[in-house]
């Protein structure tokens, strides 16, 4: 699903107009970042939680020129869904 069909379902199923409904994900978004950046975790019920999580630095290894790279550190989302949105995927003939 694309973001403009998301827009597209969410404006029909919330009956707002559509500049409405972007401007309320994108602030969703915008908070959800904020409070990441902040070091926060943030749990959605019914969807799941998006945690910050620190990546230590490694060593990788170019496949094509075998040269050893030192990568940094650095921050990533990490997201948790809920066992029941885990079952929904599990239960997509398409992965199985």
């Amino acid at each position: 699903m694309t973001h403009k069909e998301f827009i597209g379902i969410l404006t029909a199923k919330t009956s707002l107009p559509e500049n409405e409904v972007v401007e309320m994900l994108e602030s969703t978004v915008n908070l959800i970042g904020d409070a990441l950046s902040q070091g926060n975790d943030v749990t959605l019920q019914g969807i799941g939680t998006f945690e910050a999580h620190r990546k230590e630095e490694h060593i990788a290894v170019n496949p094509r020129t075998k040269k050893r790279m030192l990568i940094p550190p650095k921050q990533v989302v990490v997201f948790k869904p809920i066992q029941s949105l885990k079952d929904k995927v599990k239960k997509n003939p398409r992965y199985e």
